[in-house]
């Protein structure tokens, strides 16, 4: 959208739009979060919201010891749900077997089996509708001290019956794993089978007579690196839950016969918090009345929460904070926490859902606002090509006097809690949380000498680099070219802003698209050597310090800004005010609340935005290492490489002489000088994006293409001026 800015100033002509669309009401019959292919007009102009709650909890304490009813030490099992209720299952150890026993939340006991083999204790269990029981052991392979393999075991699957008897043994062979296991009301069985050399997923159907699998060829479910899939029961048919990064967690309803997996639930647009610390989703049910049942187990002991969800109608003053989540876990959790203890107002996260267009979500929203209508609170990039047009025009709150008034200091705060979404003295964004903060390296030996944050050298010195390289994995042409332009509010001289002209004919632009082209990411040169590595600045250990980089041969190489090399902060979680909003004191108690010293403690993962909160965040991470302490970190990253999804992982050992307070200092230091990318480039860098594909695909050379690039970005300089 590059003409977003101006699109903006001229948005209230399509208002007779907004005038002409009904009014889109939901019931608790028909609103299942938003889906793909929903109706984004429909979403955004509801006027009744609904919400998941948490109808009813149940939970198993933490044992650390249990003892049968006739005295026997029992050893715990598992957590499970039977008909639908979560129960435990005990072995209760004796000389001649064991005994299970079915442990149920309320207290009551019941016992299953007894005098099994003590085999089955390390076995994984599933206890079907009628107390049978399935338990099965995933290949597993022994070896000796010198890593000679002793002993190869293959997967093995039996039914144990109530009666004793075991109708069926099944093995497959070392490597195929079975990942889930699900009984349907009606009786079917099904399985997710998992080959770990490929990582594909199977889904089987069991016969629970006889032990016969039958592959279900038609389901296609993800690859294993990808993400989980869960199989969970409803009604009358198989669910499989799905969580999707850039979206978040759906229900899909499995039709065996065709292999189609319709979206029946979507988690999208709700502030359920998916997830308990320390405990893993074990299992889940859709009930009759379509409430949800999920079930999470402890990673490590015997606690466990089973909860009971329903979509219901908000009867508090709803907030709504618009924009595009991820599936953000932290943020869902925060606004749960909000909306239990706020009596006045209830804050909905309306996002765009997955596979609908984003796009067209801002730009609707775009119309609601220059209608005078639209959500209270905008959030992270869904209005990023609008912003700059925005702030000029008011439509967004200044924060500075809601800050005064609720005694909100700045000092209190790192700069770039206030910096992205800010003109001249007028504080228009805030960041509760920072999930975007980025920098890079290289090696020294490619760059040459080059010491400094200047875009010539740097330039000069990829240029003169002869070896066969790409980027980064996944750096297409387009990638680099924003990697060299983002920092930058006048695009190194190539824009002025207060004459309103621009000037692409230098030396500098040819060199920038000639990098692009000569390192781009094509797929079919993914193999080779990558010359840019990603910065962590997630905490003090994983902060690579300047003396970290001489020791490996780095030098720092982004993010390159107007004023030098400092960390990009982007703007995926600032906050601000629709201007418009009639609930702005809801809105800001939502955003204040944010800022606060317990929600701010109460995200590990990211940088505190608080400064006290940091102070004792950093100061955590530095006793970790103290009296001679080791601390083991272990990096999981994805990339994807041609195509396919690429997963590597680190592990790496820290000590005192590694995590020191002037490193501690150093990090602070480059937090402190952290800068937002500028905003009002945005427009601008999507026209050269456009324009420069030309040129990457060699349809236009760099002199037509840099032409067209100055035709098109002065048009937008006149219209803006």
């Amino acid at each position: 959208m590059n003409k977003a800015y101006s699109t903006f100033l001229l948005v209230i002509l399509y208002c007779i739009f907004l005038t002409g669309c009904g009014k889109h009401e939901n019931s608790a019959d028909t609103w299942r979060g938003i889906q793909a292919g929903a109706d984004l007009s429909a979403i955004i102009e509801r006027t009744e919201y609904y919400d998941i709650i948490v109808e009813s909890e149940q939970s198993f304490p933490q044992e650390q010891s249990v003892e049968s009813p006739d005295g026997f030490l029992c050893v715990f099992l598992c957590t499970l749900l039977y008909q639908d209720e979560p129960v435990q299952l005990w072995a209760a150890l004796r000389t001649e077997g064991m005994d299970i026993w079915l442990h149920r939340a309320d207290g009551s006991r019941e016992l299953l089996l007894q005098k099994i083999s003590t085999e089955y204790a390390d076995a994984k269990w599933y206890l079907d509708r009628e107390g049978n029981c399935y338990c099965w052991k995933n290949s597993q392979k022994s070896y000796d001290r010198e890593g000679v393999v002793l002993e190869t075991k293959d997967t093995s699957l039996k039914k144990l019956m109530a009666t004793g008897e075991v109708p069926f043994s099944k093995e497959w062979e070392y490597g195929h794993d079975i990942t889930d296991f699900c009984q349907l009301p009606d009786g079917r069985v099904y399985m997710i089978m998992e080959d770990k050399e490929e990582g594909s997923r199977k889904l089987l159907e069991l016969d629970p007579a006889t032990g016969l699998t039958t592959e279900q060829d038609r389901v296609q479910l993800k690859n294993s690196a990808v993400e989980r899939q869960m199989l969970g029961a409803g009604q009358d048919s198989l669910l499989v839950l799905d969580r999707d990064p850039g979206i978040g967690y759906e229900i899909f309803e499995v039709e065996v016969n065709d292999g189609s997996m319709p979206c029946i639930f979507s988690f999208t647009g709700t502030s359920y918090s998916f997830g308990h610390p320390g405990m893993t989703l074990q299992d889940f049910r859709m009930l009759a009345d379509e409430s949800i049942v999920m079930l999470w187990t402890a990673d490590e002991g015997t606690s466990a929460v089973c909860e009971k969800l329903r979509m219901s109608k908000v009867e508090k003053i709803p907030i709504i904070l618009r924009g595009k989540f991820n599936g953000d876990g932290w943020l869902s959790a925060q606004v749960a926490l909000f909306n239990r203890t706020n009596s006045d107002y209830h804050v909905i996260l309306e996002d765009c859902g997955g596979g609908n267009d984003l796009d067209d979500f801002a730009r609707l929203t775009s119309i609601q606002i220059a209608a005078g209508k639209g959500p209270d609170i905008l959030y992270g990039t869904l209005m990023q090509d609008y912003i700059a047009g925005m702030m000029e025009k008011n439509a967004l709150e200044d924060l500075r006097p809601y800050m005064e008034k609720s005694g909100i200091r700045e000092e209190d705060y790192f700069p770039f809690a206030f910096s992205t979404w800010k003109m001249d003295d007028r504080i228009y964004g805030i960041n509760a949380r920072v999930t975007g903060m980025f920098g890079y390296r290289m090696d020294a030996a490619i760059l040459d000498g080059y010491t400094a944050s200047d875009i010539n050298a740097l330039t000069n010195a990829l240029l003169s680099y002869r070896e066969r390289a790409i980027f980064r994995p996944g750096y297409s042409p387009q990638k680099i070219l924003d990697f060299f332009l983002e920092g930058t509010d006048t695009l190194w001289g190539m824009v002025d802003w207060e004459e309103g002209t621009c000037d692409f004919s230098g030396e500098l632009f040819a060199k920038i698209l000639e990098i692009a082209v000569r390192y781009g990411d094509t797929g079919r040169n993914s193999e080779f050597p990558c010359m840019m590595e990603a910065r962590s600045f997630r905490n003090l250990f994983e902060f690579d310090s300047e003396s970290d980089q001489e020791k490996a041969g780095k030098i720092t190489c982004g993010i390159l800004f107007d004023d030098g090399c400092h960390i990009g902060i982007s703007s995926y979680s600032t906050m601000a005010i629709n201007a418009n909003s009639t609930n702005k004191e809801g809105a800001w108690q939502f955003i204040s609340f944010l800022l606060g010293e317990e929600v701010q403690s109460s995200d590990t993962f990211y940088v505190p935005v608080n400064r006290k909160v940091f102070e004792a965040w950093l100061n955590a991470q530095l006793e970790e290492v103290s009296d001679g302490k080791e601390k083991v970190t272990g990096r999981i990253i994805y990339e994807i490489v041609g195509g396919e999804v690429r997963v590597t992982s680190t592990e790496t050992v820290y000590t005192a002489e590694d995590i020191t307070e002037e490193k501690a200092a150093e990090y602070t230091r480059a937090l402190e000088e952290a800068h937002p990318y500028p905003i009002r480039t945005i427009p601008v860098l999507n026209i050269i994006r456009e324009e420069a594909e030309d040129y990457f695909n060699g349809s236009k050379t760099v002199e037509e293409v840099t032409a067209l690039i100055a035709n098109r970005v002065q048009l937008y300089l006149d219209e803006i001026h």
